[in-house]
């Protein structure tokens, strides 16, 4: 019998270090300035230890604690519609790998906001945004053994993992100067989080077992070359008795809260832009259930972006964006945080990102 105890969330172990990128920091109510109609941006993002010269990322000796290298793409763009309307959507693909393997995952945005008050005096231009966005694989696997409480694991999968937001924000905009300009933004929203299925294999006495969970029933199949009169051993039978709850630590719903303060100042060809985001998250059960294990959670998150672009023409700009997050960007991408990688989000994390905007 294998005695599998506060297995928790084994599913998404091995993505615990992926991040995506909304941008809320650099929210503004005013998104068409500077542009006739709308913009592209293709641009590529990337974290490793070359480029991480300035030790910005933590930096662990514990795996499970560990930061990995991250390479990833995205398309974004935006476009009026009528005088006060503004449509904008994104898309991303990402890889992030450690010593033994890379997790591929997907990540897409839709907003629509709209301007409902202009600049007056003191008064700033306000605008409100609605959004839905997530994230999302095929599968998540990890090739190197998972030690959990009475069980050594070799290998974990999970199937469809995503997370699915809701989001609303109130931005407000002062236009200090022809060249300058400041925001600040509220925001709240939801998550939940799904999966397709959880399968994992594992060693015992020397015989390998293919395991599957039903629910919060885990069944062991023997695998070949062993044999025995009995090839399918349930280890749980939804008593409760071993602590796990399968649903609630990788399906999980939550809520948070977000506000940030960001500026932008534009001088020839050149723009910067600079923003400062805090965000607060509540999530239902994965969090008590951390608690009931004297495990630390993490519900708030620093990030503090940056962005110097240079217009080679009316229509072409090229940028540098730098993204520095004190918690691994867990509110960017919600599908990581769970009870087996809660550990893992302690640490910061740093993101570049080099490309190009067509204005048109």
């Amino acid at each position: 019998m294998l005695a599998i105890k506060n297995w928790g969330m084994l599913a998404l172990l091995v993505s615990g270090n992926v991040l995506a990128a909304p941008l809320d920091a650099l929210l503004t109510a005013t998104p068409e300035r500077g542009l006739e109609r709308g913009f592209v941006e293709l641009g590529a993002d990337v974290m490793n230890q070359q480029l991480d010269f300035l030790n910005l990322r933590t930096v662990s000796s514990d795996p499970d604690k560990a930061t990995g290298d991250y390479n990833g793409a995205h398309i974004s763009g935006g476009m009026r519609v009528g005088e006060k309307g503004w449509v904008s959507g994104a898309l991303w693909q990402r890889a992030v790998g450690d010593a033994t393997d890379t997790y591929q995952y997907t990540s897409w945005q839709i907003s629509g906001q709209y301007r409902i008050l202009e600049a007056d005096g003191w008064l700033p231009t306000m605008g409100v945004r609605l959004s839905g966005w997530g994230n999302y694989a095929g599968s998540t696997e990890t090739t190197k053994p998972v030690v959990v409480p009475g069980a050594k694991l070799d290998t974990v999968k999970v199937n469809s993992p995503s997370d699915q937001e809701l989001q609303a924000d109130v931005v407000g905009t002062w236009q200090l100067s022809q060249e300058s300009d400041l925001s600040v933004l509220l925001s709240v929203g939801t998550n939940q989080l799904s999966y397709g299925g959880m399968s994992a294999t594992t060693t015992m006495d020397g015989c390998h077992y293919q395991l599957a969970f039903t629910g919060n029933a885990v069944y062991g199949k023997l695998a070949a070359p062993c044999s025995t009169p009995i090839h399918v051993l349930e280890i749980y039978d939804n008593s409760g008795r071993l602590g796990i709850d399968v649903a609630n630590e990788i399906a999980w719903h939550g809520s948070f809260v977000q506000a940030g303060v960001n500026g932008s100042w534009r001088s020839g060809p050149w723009t910067l832009r600079a923003g400062y985001l805090f965000h607060m998250a509540q999530r239902e059960a994965v969090d008590a259930i951390l608690a009931s294990r004297k495990l630390a959670s993490y519900s708030q998150n620093h990030n503090i972006t940056i962005e110097g672009s240079y217009r080679l023409s009316s229509a072409v700009s090229l940028f540098a964006r730098g993204q520095l997050s004190s918690n691994l960007f867990f509110n960017d991408l919600p599908v990581t945080y769970n009870t087996s990688t809660a550990a893992r989000f302690d640490g910061k994390y740093s993101l570049i990102s080099l490309g190009m905007q067509v204005n048109f």
